[in-house]
């Protein structure tokens, strides 16, 4: 009788041969479970797989998902930066700017949070969790861009997976396991006094691989000209002239990102350190600007991997993460000197915290039994937040005043109320992967996670995948999603404008898709998703006196949306990707549209590549969206952004590549994120950016 891995292998064939017949060409590719005892596989496999669905290597045209994949040759080609540049090739995937620190947001969907928390950001495999702002991009930093194997994106909650903030997306970078055909040294220079260096290199001793990768960037910033910011309507009602409007936001930062993989026979470990440096503080961290303000921070960690199992039926997965985040803030202005006619120093605030998490888990994923394959899990975080130091020159009544003083030691009475705290996770999860009928796979799971703060949530998940022939495959998908309250809406003391509230309970996302994925011609791809969701307990400021808000579980958003994609290998050498996603969502407390992201956001990429040379020209157009219901300024104006890249290989070890963004330098402003900034953000204009590299 052929066991579970035979019967997925038999329905790839049957689905291929027919098109495959005709040219002589037979390729099969075995799932994860099917790994040789005697090699340690990454999770991860060719550019048509996919592992983020299911936490194994699967066909991506039929995982349980709607998933992307963008391989490390696609970060190359497109001359992608950093994860934003990757991020803005996923339909459904918005990204715009905070004032404080012109900080990404990630808004998928029609969701958006202050610090991110509705996404989850993974780094091979284990969240990056924050404790203060549940940013996860905080605590990721900088990974170097050449240690990237692939980025795997799944829309939709996965929760049922990946735990908290697995909200209305999953975001999983794999780094490079396997020594480097050659080593590589790139070093770049651009607009605003960017440069920037990297290098990859490898070596094998034995059966032990060992990758390693640096990245060192500094850079101005494009400095955007602001004409008013928060100071400025202060100043308007209290008859004062503070505001440091109209000026240039700071947006200077320096970034150092090494990482180092090894890996054996059947473990792997890896080990990584970020540190940012003087990152400026873009507009500020209270929409008004700070030309003095600066965050460092710096993350440690090391990943531990172990794996063993038998090729025909199972395979035990043992991980052990710790890792340690130091954050500094340095004369945050959230007022500058003048504001609120006591405050001649401004409002200024200098802290240090430390976190540090151990992350054990163990996973045992078991395929003997004939139609299924079964996987079980378990582990824990704990965490552990602590105040090194802090000073300011104010001090917040429980009416929400802000009162003023000397800057002086406030380590007595600290932002979050508390020097230390702690909070503790653990979960279990189950998922079963059953074959109804060849063409016929039902996904089904739960996780349980229960925390030491706030209780405990459980999340399903459900998935049928219909393969109606050679060529079309449905998915019919559900998932339930939940984001973790931060320590900042739960314990903030003494941060102007935010008061914690110790009850809040965690926001919830119920999720419906219809998948299409069609294939007409070998070198032709289509996907069509058909999405409904709607959320329970959504976190919404409210006005709790004086100038503080008070977060609540009082949100409530339902949604709808469709994302069209389209691959067209059109010859070898030519290549065209482009998206187009749509979404309305309403915000039901207000009966308005939930605001900020685009209703209609559309890319599209055309790719020449003929040895030598490389062209890539792609387009961006940001369509109409609305204000949030207290925001009564004008909708923001539409845009359209074209860059292009050309690549020139003089020989094997070396080449040069040209990338400029907004080629026809467009005066295009970002939509505000949230009331504070009275304005739009001014993306930058035409700008450059030259790398020289060699292989060797």
């Amino acid at each position: 009788m052929c066991t579970l891995i035979e019967q997925f292998d038999m329905v790839r064939f049957r689905a291929i041969l027919k098109v495959l017949m005709m040219t002589s060409v037979s390729w099969i590719s075995a799932p994860a479970a099917a790994q040789s005892e005697q090699e340690f596989t990454p999770a991860f496999g060719d550019p048509e797989s996919v592992s983020i669905a299911t936490r194994r290597a699967q066909p991506l045209q039929f995982a349980p998902a709607v998933a992307s994949v963008i391989t490390a040759e696609d970060i190359q080609n497109t001359g992608a930066r950093n994860l934003v540049d990757i991020l803005n090739q996923v339909p459904g995937i918005y990204i715009g700017h905070k004032t404080n620190q012109w900080a990404p947001v990630f808004a998928v969907r029609g969701f958006t949070s202050d610090f991110n928390q509705n996404v989850l950001l993974m780094l091979d495999g284990i969240p990056q969790t924050q404790l203060v702002f549940g940013d996860r991009a905080i605590t990721l930093g900088t990974i170097p861009l050449d240690i990237i194997e692939r980025v795997e994106v799944m829309r939709g909650p996965g929760s049922a997976l990946y735990g908290a903030d697995a909200f209305s997306a999953v975001v999983n970078i794999i780094t490079k396991k396997t020594t480097p055909k050659q080593s590589q040294l790139a070093l770049s220079k651009g607009s605003y006094d960017t440069r920037d260096l990297r290098g990859i290199t490898g070596r094998h001793f034995g059966d032990i691989s060992l990758v390693g990768a640096v990245e060192y960037l500094e850079t101005n910033g494009h400095e955007p000209w602001i004409e008013a910011d928060q100071q400025t309507r202060l100043d308007q009602l209290m008859g004062t002239h503070a505001s440091l409007a109209p000026g240039n936001a700071n947006t200077h930062r320096k970034e150092l990102g090494a990482y180092l993989n090894t890996t054996s026979e059947h473990a792997s470990l890896g080990l990584r350190a970020s540190a940012w440096r003087d990152i400026g503080m873009g507009i500020g961290a209270g929409a008004s600007l700070d030309p003095v303000g600066t965050v460092d921070s710096t993350t440690l960690e090391a990943i531990y991997r172990y794996q063993r199992g038998r090729a025909d039926n199972w395979l035990f997965e043992g991980t052990l993460d710790a890792l340690s985040l130091n954050y500094k803030v340095d004369r945050w202005h959230f007022f500058p000197p003048g504001a609120l006619g006591r405050f001649p120093d401004g409002v200024i605030l200098n802290t240090a915290f430390h976190e540090q998490f151990l992350r054990p888990s163990v996973a045992l994923k078991y395929g003997a039994f004939s139609h299924h394959y079964l996987t079980l899990g378990l582990g824990g975080e704990f965490g552990e937040y602590q105040q090194n130091s802090e000073s300011r020159n104010y001090q917040i009544t429980d009416r929400g005043i802000i009162l003023s003083g000397s800057t002086q030691n406030a380590v007595s009475m600290p932002v979050l109320g508390e020097r230390n705290i702690k909070r503790n996770l653990l979960f279990t999860y189950f998922q079963d992967e059953w074959i109804l009928h060849p063409d016929w796979t039902l996904t089904s799971g739960v996780r349980y996670d229960h925390y030491s703060d706030f209780g405990s949530t459980i999340n399903p998940r459900g998935a049928l995948v219909w393969n109606t022939r050679y060529d079309l495959t449905l998915k019919f998908l559900y998932g339930r999603g939940f984001r973790e309250p931060s320590l900042l809406e739960t314990r903030a003391q003494q941060v102007p404008a935010i008061r914690g509230n110790p009850n809040l309970d965690p926001e919830i996302l119920n999720s419906f898709d219809l998948a299409i994925d069609y294939r007409p011609r070998l070198n032709l791809q289509t996907r069509a998703n058909l999405f409904y969701h709607v959320t329970a307990n959504q976190i919404r400021p409210q006005r709790a006196g004086g100038f503080s808000y008070w977060p609540e579980n009082v949100g409530k958003q339902k949604g709808h949306g469709l994302e069209l994609e389209l691959h067209w290998d059109i010859t070898r050498a030519t290549r065209f990707y482009g998206y187009y996603a749509y979404q309305e969502n309403t915000d039901e407390t207000t009966d308005k549209d939930a605001g900020y992201t685009p209703h209609h956001k559309a890319f599209a990429r055309l790719q020449r590549q003929s040895n030598p040379w490389l062209f890539n020209v792609q387009a961006t157009y940001i369509g109409p969206r609305d204000r949030i219901a207290e925001d009564t300024r004008s909708s923001p104006e539409t845009y359209t952004l074209v860059d292009v890249r050309t690549r020139y290989d003089f020989s094997d070890h070396l080449g040069i590549s040209l990338d400029i963004r907004n080629i026809f330098d467009k005066n295009a402003k970002e939509a505000g994120f949230g009331t504070a900034f009275p304005g739009d953000m001014p993306l930058p204009g035409m700008n450059y950016y030259l790398t020289l590299f060699g292989r060797f």
